[in-house]
């Protein structure tokens, strides 16, 4: 579930995402503000606050993630998921709100990019921030 707002000429998007391995029903909310290369993203959960800035929201999401898996907590949205992965020019086009779901052995193409902060609980596989980047590779790999 996202929600868009605008302040004065500054766009602020707030997403929410269940949180694997938390309570059955407990969320993290995330508040992306800025464009790229300096990308501000805020994820509260509990009765805490993550706050990081990347060069695109992608990444900054990768910081917040490495951060929750100290608690053994993984957001469940595409971003987060093991086959997703930003590609080329997204994280400069869109700030890093999209990325390709990547398959084994087959180039990404426009209908692979998926919402960063989107999620369809059948299809986001969560992962830590390293198994991700290692199928990012193995992909490159198959592909070449």
């Amino acid at each position: 579930m996202s929600d868009e707002r605008a302040v004065g000429s500054l766009v602020m998007l707030n997403f929410f995402a269940k949180l694997v391995g938390g309570d059955e029903d407990e969320q993290i909310h995330f508040r992306a503000s800025g464009t790229y290369p300096k990308c501000r993203l805020q994820g509260r959960y509990r009765d805490q606050t993550i706050d990081v800035t990347a060069t695109d929201f992608f990444q900054a999401l990768c910081q917040i993630r490495e951060v929750l898996a100290g608690d053994g907590l993984y957001p469940q949205c595409h971003g987060s998921s093991l086959n997703v992965y930003s590609v080329g020019r997204p994280h400069k086009v869109d700030d890093g709100l999209r990325a390709y779901r990547l398959s084994m052995g087959r180039d990404v193409t426009p209908f692979d990019m998926v919402a960063v902060f989107d999620a369809c609980e059948a299809s986001v596989l969560p992962a830590t921030v390293r198994e991700q980047h290692d199928y990012y590779w193995q992909w490159l790999q198959s592909t070449a």
